[in-house]
């Protein structure tokens, strides 16, 4: 088992994981179940991991949100906004947030090693970007096709539609939250990051990022269609297929 940090540093964590989820609630970033998630997501991951992750899940936040008040009058115009106001729930918060959350209990309780944290955590944020972000500007597109029918056209916004826009942003934002990830771990050299540092750090969470955004769009068109399954959970199942398959792949290559 990983040892804690000193109190000083729980304490920082624990006041800061508080402020976020104040200023998520009263900016409306968050509903106030989403908010509450939000304290006990970053204060687990800031404690039982590192602090740099913790700071990673803001960025992911941030980049979130402005994601989703991108030509929001637009969005609300076609009714395809995220909430009221772009304000996301508790549902979620918990999709996107437990499996990075996991990982860092794995890390902790050292069921995995840090290179396999690493590349977990990295490609856990790397596909909830890449959903965020396609979601969100691929519904401004005009043209949708469902991914399990290529020759279906359906409308923007619909579970398993996916667009050109969509797609391309989808695989940037991947790309963009992978190397976020790995520049701000190799700065604070988390697990002596700087002397394990090699390509696949890179590659398999950048490409896992991608791929696991198809597999959210999979199965919305599918489980998620059918009532099945909701889109948090579809959100969490592909998370969570991808991190999985990202150590797997990472053991087995390096």
């Amino acid at each position: 088992m990983q040892e804690f940090g000193s109190i000083t540093e729980i304490a920082v964590v624990a006041i800061a994981s508080m402020m976020i989820a104040i200023v998520a609630s009263r900016q409306k970033i968050l509903d106030l179940g989403g908010a509450l998630l939000s304290f006990v997501i970053c204060f687990v991951i800031g404690t039982l991991a590192h602090w740099s992750w913790f700071v990673l899940l803001l960025i992911f936040v941030a980049g979130s949100y402005l994601a989703t008040r991108f030509a929001f009058r637009y969005k609300i115009y076609i009714g395809v906004q995220e909430g009221l106001e772009g304000t996301r729930s508790e549902t979620n918060v918990i999709s996107n947030g437990s499996v990075p959350s996991l990982v860092a209990i794995f890390y902790f309780f050292e069921i995995i090693t840090v290179e396999e944290a690493i590349v977990g955590f990295t490609t856990s944020l790397a596909v909830a970007a890449a959903d965020t972000i396609a979601s969100e500007i691929g519904v401004l597109s005009g043209e949708a096709v469902l991914i399990t029918a290529p020759s279906k056209r359906v409308a923007p916004g619909t579970n398993g539609g996916i667009t050109i826009i969509g797609t391309v942003s989808a695989l940037l934002s991947s790309i963009c939250m992978t190397f976020i990830s790995l520049i701000v771990i190799f700065a604070v050299d988390f697990g002596n990051f700087s002397n394990t540092f090699e390509g696949l750090f890179v590659i398999i969470p950048a490409i896992l990022g991608f791929i696991g955004c198809q597999i959210d769009s999979i199965l919305g068109a599918t489980l998620e269609n059918r009532g099945i399954i909701g889109k948090g959970g579809v959100n969490f199942v592909s998370i969570g297929i991808s991190t999985v398959l990202s150590i797997g792949i990472f053991n087995y290559l390096y």
